[in-house]
């Protein structure tokens, strides 16, 4: 291990002393060390991942935003779709009793 000939005195508050604390290491010092090596070089990779996943979601967004927008699409065009067979029920009724009429007069 190398050797440390840097002496500090610092002063922080009791919740910082907590997180310290619930860091891995058998001293102090230790726990500090890990905790700043784990911010140093964790937490830009952390981050690098997290934008990462931050992007699949806006795409994702995205994609879900165009399938709602088809699935109402799909739906429009299955009411068009029924009202246009109740049109064509009410006009095949009409050329029936049509027919019925003129068979009815010859």
């Amino acid at each position: 291990m190398a050797t440390k000939n840097n002496i500090r005195s610092i002063r922080f508050s009791d919740e910082l002393a907590e997180l310290i604390d619930r860091q891995v290491g058998d001293t102090f010092t230790q726990k500090f060390e890990n905790l700043v090596t784990k911010c140093v070089w964790e937490l830009p990779k952390k981050e690098e991942h997290l934008k990462a996943i931050e992007e699949k979601i806006a795409k994702e967004r995205e994609r879900l935003y165009s399938l709602q927008k088809a699935t109402e699409q799909l739906r429009q065009l299955e009411n068009d779709l029924k009202t246009t067979q109740q049109y064509f029920k009410y006009v095949e009724r009409r050329a029936k009793a049509i027919a019925e009429a003129a068979e009815e007069e010859t």
